[in-house]
């Protein structure tokens, strides 16, 4: 008897953990996530009519979808170049030419009624435009979910593809959100794991002047720590100089700052927006003796000749609308080329496009100049 009133109990128990656990569920097989605002956000299906508020959101969303053009009824293409676009409507022209192209600068110019006449089942929002909290309030008093999500992989997050993993959910690809977040943790580990080793092992790591759209003036602008591209020569194992005093994203570093600095290696970054700069040119279409030319005429500048790294070669330009993980690599590989002889950033390329995106990219998207050509 005892046997069977245990038995119950124990049905019993199941039972009422199973109706609590439907009720934590979304009824009526709604799609529902917390966004990185800490919001909860809800669908009744998957989300076919999205507004992206960041560029760069339409090569996340390739990440997870086929055609994501068909997926897009309205996205903000500021600061994307021309050949981009073009890389990215070769997927399906006549969807992405049904795209309305819009151009806005920031939150305080993003207007809730732009974004309504479109009629979105979903508007994805960065933490930047995230800001325009009277836009979200209309939004969602007109019934147009709006999740404030950072797509592009924040590498120094414990899971860097936490926003992307979010945005798979709403729109019906969470295995593939899960796929691609493996990929690029994975990678990134092994970069953080070795440069643990190396500082364990009492190395000292490398002096790194990073150049964010090298070139464009006289020298030069630096990266400062806290934000994407800067963060990454910190996980690589990097010293960033100028980090000690610039405060934001990018601050100017004077010749003489630079000569007494005197960086061991020189990182720049650009695009095709600096080809009428006389920038560092690279990206979708570039070949490889253009960007290398590129490259030279930046270090010509005053206070960049004396320093250790165009002394000693170690002079590199990437491209900064590449894929995070592999500039990460690059950056790795660029600072300690022994100890990274084995990570190869082309062949992760080379696997991001044939696993998960539905193009090859075509052009140069990072070179170096050697010791010979001082």
């Amino acid at each position: 008897m005892r046997a069977i009133v245990s038995a119950l109990g124990r049905v019993f128990w199941a039972s009422a953990l199973a109706v609590v656990l439907l009720a934590c569920q979304p009824a009526n097989g709604q799609i529902e996530i917390v966004d990185q605002a800490g919001r909860t956000v809800r669908l009744s299906e998957p989300a076919r009519r999205i507004f992206f508020s960041e560029p760069g959101d339409f090569s996340m969303l390739a990440l997870l979808v086929e055609n994501p053009a068909s997926r897009i009824v309205a996205w903000n293409r500021w600061r994307l170049d021309e050949h981009t676009l073009e890389i990215w409507r070769g997927i399906d022209p006549a969807a992405f030419d049904q795209i309305s192209q819009m151009a806005v600068d920031g939150p305080q110019n993003l207007s809730a009624e732009s974004l309504i006449v479109h009629e979105p089942d979903l508007v994805v929002l960065d933490h930047f435009f995230g800001k325009a909290t009277h836009v979200v309030r209309k939004l969602e008093q007109a019934d147009i979910p709006v999740a404030i999500l950072n797509l592009e992989p924040l590498l120094t997050q414990e899971n860097p593809a936490e926003g992307l993993e979010k945005l798979a959910v709403l729109v019906g690809r969470a295995e593939r959100g899960r796929e691609v977040s493996q990929f690029i943790r994975t990678r990134r580990d092994r970069v953080a794991g070795r440069v643990k080793q190396l500082s364990a092992q009492g190395v000292e790591p490398p002096t790194v002047l990073m150049e964010p759209h090298a070139g464009i003036g006289p020298c030069c602008l630096s990266m400062g720590l806290g934000r994407s591209m800067g963060d990454m020569v910190a996980i690589a194992g990097g010293r960033l100089i100028g980090s000690e005093i610039i405060d934001e994203m990018s601050g100017r570093l004077s010749p003489e700052y630079v000569i007494a600095s005197n960086p061991e290696v020189y990182i720049g970054t650009g695009g095709r927006h600096l080809e009428s700069r006389n920038g560092l040119v690279l990206g979708v279409g570039i070949d490889p003796g253009r960007a290398e030319a590129s490259l030279r005429a930046v270090m010509k500048r005053v206070g960049l000749q004396q320093t250790r790294a165009m002394e000693q070669g170690r002079v590199h330009g990437v491209w900064h609308g590449g894929f995070g993980i592999v500039n990460l690599e690059l950056i790795a590989t660029w600072l300690y080329p022994e100890h990274f002889h084995d990570v190869d950033p082309a062949g992760t390329q080379a696997e991001i496009e044939q696993r998960f995106l539905p193009i090859r990219l075509q052009g140069t998207f990072w070179t170096s100049l050697q010791a010979k050509e001082r």
